[in-house]
């Protein structure tokens, strides 16, 4: 079943949002644990793939 589309671009704004402002009060994660988070919750709810979050990865920034 395909992920609304409502649902993905809620999804992103709340990360932008995330990383933006750098921490979320109360829960203890930083701008690398915002994004974690919410690139694991765009696979799980479909808006993803795994092989487009692979193609999305640069390596030279990981490196």
């Amino acid at each position: 079943m395909p992920t609304p589309s409502w649902l993905t671009l809620l999804l992103i704004v709340l990360i932008l949002i995330g990383v933006a402002v750098g921490r979320v009060p109360g829960l203890h994660m930083n701008r690398a644990s915002i994004a974690l988070v919410g690139a694991t919750l765009l696979l799980l709810c479909g808006a993803l793939t795994l092989t487009q979050a692979f193609a999305a990865l640069d390596l030279n920034t990981l490196t």
